[in-house]
């Protein structure tokens, strides 16, 4: 049987579109035939949420993402999920709302890469100025999965905030925008970075077309793969 997910969608739509496809891709992989993936998605609007992080009002934030996980538990799910790496700062109010047990995506991340590149050390790391402010990805991404984080610096993050908050936020990905995560990527590997971690959802929209000489892990692949396996887990 196949357990329901509760997915927290909407932040922002583009990743919400990709989840949805790679849960269904995944979940045909695993169970073949015409499944597809049982799931419950609440969607929020983004600019609410936008708005109430740049304010400084990370209780309203968290707020309107614990009305989400409760709403998704009512219709039925049976494990939760945030679409979002950013909206992880909520993550354990998010669980305690829904009453189920929540995947988070900074945690399957760093299992990912620690069993694929067990002699790796040093990663770096791509997210929004919201999330690499947020302690969730030292404690699961760095510490917890024993990685020293590669960060950018405060101009990088404005550069990376006006790319993922702009275009690609508004599903307008284009090489031009891959062109400046190229230049990220590569000034985190010019500073011993051995890896780079995608850590927002909407930067697997220029995933292709990133040039960089060190590995890229999508944490939204990750993430989504992670989702699939806990709705198919006995």
């Amino acid at each position: 049987m196949m357990k329901t997910a509760g997915l927290i969608g909407g932040v922002a739509w583009p990743s919400t579109l990709s989840y949805y496809r790679l849960l269904n891709e995944h979940i045909q992989r695993e169970l073949g035939g015409l499944h597809s993936a049982r799931c419950v998605v609440v969607s929020l609007d983004f600019a609410g949420v936008v708005a109430a992080m740049t304010e400084g009002r990370r209780d309203d934030a968290r707020a309107q993402m614990e009305t989400a996980a409760r709403q998704a538990r009512a219709a039925g799910a049976e494990l939760i999920a945030i679409l979002a790496n950013t909206g992880h700062f909520a993550a354990d109010a998010v669980q305690a709302a829904a009453g189920v047990p929540l995947v988070h995506v900074a945690r399957e991340t760093g299992d990912a890469i620690a069993s694929r590149f067990p002699s790796m050390r040093r990663l770096g790391l791509l997210a929004t100025s919201f999330a690499l402010d947020a302690p969730f990805f030292g404690q699961m991404l760095g510490e917890g999965a024993g990685f020293e984080l590669v960060l950018p610096d405060a101009a990088q993050r404005r550069t990376l905030d006006a790319a993922i908050f702009g275009p690609l936020a508004r599903g307008e990905a284009s090489p031009a925008d891959a062109a400046v995560i190229s230049t990220l990527c590569n000034a985190l590997v010019a500073r011993g970075a051995e890896g780079i971690v995608l850590g927002c959802t909407e930067l697997s929209a220029v995933k292709p077309w990133i040039a960089c000489p060190a590995p890229l892990f999508d944490s939204t692949d990750i993430h989504a793969r992670a989702i699939v396996r806990e709705m198919t887990r006995a």
